[in-house]
């Protein structure tokens, strides 16, 4: 029974952002022109909602996870509202019950003929459950994630290059009744994501790419509970589909 509400929390985060995405198209019959970029940097008028849907999947070096972990790929929900025409609110869910983190920010966008620039900060949240076999295990956290990213469209191709500093604010891991936790914001590395988000037929927007994090250990790798505490590189592929 302990297992139940900790599964609906994250399958009632991932209906919401199911929900969120397919908002453009109740509060909106222009729906069409309000798709092409979700991660790409060019602003986007006051009200209007680009989302996209898809998965994700990290690589968590060996030195931090014993072969017998099993990484899985992760449900990628991304949207982004305009606020003015110049800023906007933007966030980030990914959710597979073990591990999940949920983000939002705020951030300002320009453009110059081709070439686009954004400057946000946002902030996650992350959990975990660990409840099988006998083993009562959660943890949860809080991480910061200034973030500039530099875009350039080619007439259906938006490519974006993202850079973003990676701070971690707290974080809780409970043993049945026992705890273990922290706050203390620290540096713990930085990331680079490219990202392509294309045209591929008539009004059909995909986004994939790849981020490369070098850090130290962070949310991913909670369940592993490694000694090792070691800057590493963690490559993450994604893929979705804009709606």
């Amino acid at each position: 029974m302990k297992k139940l509400p900790a599964i609906l929390i994250s399958f009632s985060i991932a209906a919401l952002f199911l929900a969120l995405s397919f908002l453009p198209s109740v509060i909106t019959a222009q729906q069409d022109s309000l798709k092409g970029f979700v991660v790409f940097p060019k602003p986007i008028n006051a009200g209007q909602f680009h989302s996209s849907i898809g998965l994700s999947l990290t690589v968590v070096p060996r030195l931090i996870v014993e072969e017998g972990v099993l990484q899985l790929p992760m449900l990628d929900a991304r949207a982004r509202l305009g606020i003015t025409d110049e800023f906007y609110l933007s966030g980030r869910a990914n959710i597979v019950y073990v591990t999940n983190q949920i983000s939002l920010g705020f951030g300002w966008s320009y453009s110059y003929k081709n070439l686009s620039l954004s400057i946000a900060d946002h902030f996650g949240y992350w959990f975990g459950f660990a409840d099988f076999q006998g083993f009562d295990a959660k943890s949860m956290g809080l991480a910061n994630y200034p973030t500039i990213t530099l875009g350039l469209s080619l007439n259906n191709l938006n490519v974006s290059l993202s850079g973003e500093a990676l701070i971690t604010l707290s974080q809780h891991t409970y043993f049945g009744t026992a705890s273990v936790g922290r706050f203390s914001p620290e540096y713990v590395g930085y990331a680079v994501t490219l990202a392509v988000e294309e045209e591929l037929w008539k009004n059909n927007y995909f986004i994939f790419g790849a981020r490369f994090q070098y850090s130290l250990p962070m949310y991913q790798t909670w369940l592993a509970f490694s000694t090792s505490y070691r800057w590493a590189l963690f490559p993450e592929f994604f893929i979705g589909y804009e709606l």
